[in-house]
């Protein structure tokens, strides 16, 4: 079963976005911002795919995206967020984006295409 890292500040969306993805076949993994998920990716923890959003208190997406990237990680990454997800996606060269709200449908069918 692909292993997915949500990344995002909102606990009641983290709790929908595992519940989304769940439903989708996924297993699925939380961190509250961009610090603790860069201690959660190591070689036995390592995501099929991220889920990031881009506005959180101690690390923000852009910053947890470009360490991520510094590390040497490939993982795909989904932008979602209320606030320029497609800007942020084409500025940080991720791999797909989704603007909040969103429908669960699109949000599974697009981690799927990342994870093929």
């Amino acid at each position: 079963m692909p292993m997915v890292l949500v990344v995002d500040d909102d606990p009641a969306l983290t709790r929908m976005l595992r519940l989304t993805l769940r439903d989708g076949g996924f297993d699925v993994s939380t961190a509250a911002n961009g610090a603790v998920a860069l201690e959660q990716i190591n070689d036995e923890q390592m995501p099929d795919a991220i889920v990031l959003d881009l506005e959180m208190p101690v690390m923000d997406g852009r910053t947890f995206y470009r360490a991520l990237r510094k590390r040497g990680i490939e993982v795909p990454v989904l932008v979602l967020s209320a606030y320029g997800a497609r800007s942020a996606q084409r500025e940080l060269g991720a791999n797909a984006y989704l603007n909040k709200p969103f429908d669960p449908e699109e949000l599974v069918s697009q981690v799927r295409e990342l994870v093929a």
